[in-house]
C-alpha cells in the first residue's frame, strides 16, 4: 500500500532518500542532492515546513509542499505540489512534479503516487485546473499523467503540457453507521493499528456501551468512506467519550481529521446533555496529540502502566 506523507514524518528516512535523488530527474529539480544529515534535520526540514505555509518565500517563489511516497516503511518517491502558479511556472514544471527512485520503477508506483498527489492538491490548490508538464523525451511520465486522466493541451520543443480538472476539496460529512457502510474497505497503516481498533472492534465497543447511548459515525469525503468514530455518554464524568477515531491512511494529512472531529463536536453540542467531551490517546501517538490540541483539547490526567494496559493520556474540551 502506498501513502503520501508530509516532510518530517520520519526525517531520518527522508534524508537518506532525498540526498541520493539527482539534481535534476526527468524534469524535477532536487536542490537537496547530497545534503548532509545535519543540514537536512536543522535547516531543510524547517525551511520546507515554512514554504508549505507560504512563509519565508522569495519574490519568485510560491507555497510548495513536499510529499514523500511510502511503500510500507520504505520511501520510494518524491512529489512536490505548488499551491498556485506564476506565468513562469506555467511555462515550466506546473503544479506537480515527481520522481520515483530508479530501483522502484516499473511497479506502478508513479501512477498511484500521482493519483494520491492530485487528491492531495485538491485540498490546497484553488485554480480550476492542475497543470503538469513532462519532457518530450519522457514517455513514461507522460503515460503516468494520461493514465490519471490528464489531457494534453500544449506542446513545445521541450515539454508536453497536461491539465487535470480540479474538482475542489471534498465535502466532509458524517452518517450514522448502517449494515451497508460499516464494512467499507478501510486501510489502516501499521502505525495506526497500534492505536485504534478496526471497524469490527469499533462495532463491538459500540455494543458494549449500548446502555450509554453509544453512536458510531462513518466519516465521508464526498461519497468515499474515509473513517469512523465512536461516541458514548459517561455519566460519572458528566460528559461524552470520543473514542477510536481514525481516518483511512490514504486520506490523511489533508485536514480531514480536524474537520471531521469538529463536526462530531458540533453534533454533541447540539445533543446538549453534557458540555464536556473526553478522549484518550495512547502515549507516543503524537499525530493524535497535535490534532486534538489544535482543536482546543487540553490534558486533564495522565495514566501510567500501573493503572492501564497501555500508557494513555486523557484530554478534555468544553463544548
Amino acid at each position: 500500500m502506498l501513502v503520501l506523507r508530509r516532510v518530517n514524518s520520519n526525517a531520518e528516512e527522508e534524508w537518506d532518500f532525498i540526498k541520493d535523488i539527482p539534481l535534476e530527474e526527468n524534469g524535477m529539480t532536487n536542490p537537496f542532492h547530497g545534503v548532509s544529515r545535519r543540514e537536512y534535520m536543522e535547516t531543510v526540514v524547517p525551511l520546507l515546513k515554512k514554504k508549505s505555509k507560504g512563509e519565508g518565500l522569495s519574490d519568485f517563489e510560491v507555497p510548495e509542499t513536499f510529499l514523500f511516497l511510502w511503500k510500507s516503511d520504505t520511501i520510494v518517491g518524491l512529489f512536490k505540489i505548488r499551491h498556485h502558479l506564476t506565468e513562469e511556472l506555467r511555462k515550466g514544471v506546473g503544479h506537480i512534479s515527481f520522481c520515483v527512485a530508479s530501483e522502484f520503477r516499473r511497479n506502478g508506483y508513479a501512477t498511484e503516487g500521482l493519483r494520491l498527489a492530485l487528491d492531495f492538491a485538491r485540498t490546497m490548490v484553488e485554480e480550476d485546473e492542475f497543470l503538469l508538464s513532462a519532457n518530450c523525451d519522457n514517455k513514461i511520465s507522460l503515460k503516468v499523467m494520461l493514465n490519471n486522466g490528464g489531457k494534453i493541451v500544449n506542446k513545445d520543443e521541450r515539454k508536453v503540457f497536461i491539465t487535470f480538472r480540479n474538482s475542489g476539496r471534498p465535502r466532509i460529512h458524517l452518517e450514522t453507521v448502517t449494515p451497508s457502510n460499516w464494512q467499507s474497505r478501510y486501510k489502516l497503516s501499521d502505525e495506526q493499528k497500534k492505536y485504534v481498533s478496526d471497524p469490527t472492534g469499533i462495532m463491538a465497543r459500540a455494543w458494549a456501551y449500548r446502555n450509554q447511548n453509544s453512536e458510531v459515525y462513518v466519516i465521508y469525503a464526498d461519497y468515499n468512506n474515509i473513517g469512523m468514530v465512536l461516541c458514548y455518554e459517561v455519566e460519572e464524568l458528566k460528559g461524552y467519550a470520543y473514542s477510536q477515531f481514525f481516518i483511512d491512511c490514504r486520506y490523511q494529512q489533508r485536514g480531514f481529521g480536524a474537520e471531521a472531529t469538529q463536526k462530531v463536536l458540533d453534533k454533541l453540542r447540539e445533543d446538549g446533555k453534557y458540555d464536556s467531551v473526553y478522549l484518550c490517546y495512547i502515549q507516543g501517538n503524537e499525530g493524535a496529540r497535535r490534532l486534538y490540541e489544535s482543536l482546543g483539547f487540553v490534558h486533564v490526567k495522565e495514566f501510567d502502566k500501573k493503572e492501564c494496559d497501555k500508557e494513555e493520556n486523557v484530554m478534555k474540551i468544553q463544548l
